[in-house]
């Protein structure tokens, strides 16, 4: 009985948030899970797919074009922004803010220390408006290194292309399971 009482009155809590036109916490944790999902996953395939079809060198453009595009229109479909960010860029539009800064610095520390989360969630007030930052580690594996490893390890032709593309690339040198970066959503929650 005490579960049913329970379960109903969150329920009818979740529908007071809506009903005001309000997002709550769970809410927006749902939706920024789901848009990470969207962009993850799709980068992955579309990554893969370059890769069969031309090489790693093909890989660099499509996570520099493709990317960046995606993650734009998983941003207008959810009314909310998605990005990739890293403490060492490849692509400027990837630099993060104060808050991102601050969260990838604490995902290093607690991958020194063995506690990465999963997830990194907070509610926070920006210029009166209530939103919530979800930040995903984004860690690097043996795929990720054929672009972002040791400039040793890197094949000349893929390190040629990223030295045109982007000649202030900072984002090579990586070990495998390093914190590569990071997905980053912002929930709008006043709304």
């Amino acid at each position: 009985m005490k579960i049913i009482a329970a379960t109903l009155a969150m329920t009818l809590a979740m529908a007071a948030g809506t009903a005001e036109g309000k997002t709550t916490k769970e809410q927006a944790i749902t939706k920024a899970k789901s848009m990470v999902k969207q962009l993850g996953s799709g980068l992955k395939g579309e990554l893969q797919s370059a890769v069969k079809k031309s090489g790693f060198a093909g890989a660099v453009t499509a996570c520099g074009e493709i990317a960046q595009a995606k993650a734009e229109q998983i941003s207008q479909d959810n009314s909310s922004m998605i990005h990739r960010v890293s403490l060492k860029t490849r692509n400027p539009a990837n630099t993060p803010d104060d808050y991102e800064r601050a969260r990838l610095q604490r995902m290093e520390r607690d991958l020194a220390n063995g506690a990465l989360k999963k997830a990194y969630v907070e509610v926070v007030m920006k210029d009166g408006a209530k939103s919530l930052r979800f930040m995903k580690p984004i860690l690097t594996s043996a795929f990720c290194l054929n672009c972002h490893g040791a400039e040793s390890k890197i094949k000349p032709g893929v390190a040629a292309i990223l030295s045109r593309l982007y000649p202030e690339d900072k984002a090579r040198g990586y070990k495998e399971n390093q914190v590569r970066g990071a997905f980053s959503v912002t929930v709008p929650m006043d709304r």
